[in-house]
């Protein structure tokens, strides 16, 4: 995959992600978080962290626009979880399911198509 394509294919990733984003907050009242993510509870910044260590270790073997999506999407995923299960009245946790299905989306038309 050229480094072109792949700078458009994550600015498509964005716009959508913040067109639903918008939407969602408008639509299911969802209040505007910090700037800066603050983990639900311990556990879940030492998940994100190891996922961090992980991908440092797999951009050696691995094409590193792989990693870099499929570290999204896992971070994604927990946080899905984390925010449902401990925050859920917050309704935050139906931004981060629908980037991870965003993300599914776009791992599957790499490794499809490059």
């Amino acid at each position: 995959m050229t480094g072109t394509h792949f700078l458009i294919v994550i600015l498509v990733i964005l716009f959508i992600n913040t067109a639903f984003y918008l939407y969602a907050r408008k639509k299911l009242g969802i209040p505007k978080p910090s700037w800066w993510y603050k983990p639900v509870n311990s556990t879940q910044g030492l998940l994100e962290i190891v996922l961090l260590i992980l991908l440092g270790f797999s951009l050696f073997r691995f094409p590193p626009e792989n990693m870099l999506i499929l570290f999204l999407f896992l971070t994604n995923c927990l946080r899905t979880f984390m925010e449902w299960k401990y925050r859920r009245e917050e309704k935050q946790y139906v931004h981060y399911l629908f980037g991870a299905a965003l993300l599914l989306v776009i791992y599957v038309y790499i490794c499809i198509f490059f």
